[in-house]
């Protein structure tokens, strides 16, 4: 185990500490779970920029998404990815 020092704004610390507290993590353990994130992702696991425009870029895809081919059944769907 080793120990971070970064600075940080203090109201940022406590608007991220309380959300954090609300799904029951602290915020050593927020930051724990972003960092394996970055490794997971080898990167940002978000796209930094405008949440409007990334909201509407993922309400898109969604839209894309439910037109595609849906399945009634697990066994419908596995025939037609074994074709």
């Amino acid at each position: 185990m080793t120990t971070l020092n970064v600075r940080i704004d203090e109201k940022v610390k406590e608007r991220a500490m309380a959300i954090l507290a609300e799904r029951g993590l602290n915020l050593s353990t927020g930051i724990n779970v972003f960092l394996r994130q970055v490794i997971e992702e080898k990167g940002l696991p978000f796209i930094p920029g405008d949440s409007a425009f990334l909201r509407k870029k993922y309400d898109r895809e969604v839209v894309f998404a439910k037109k595609g081919k849906t399945y009634k059944n697990a066994k419908s769907l596995m025939a037609a990815a074994l074709k």
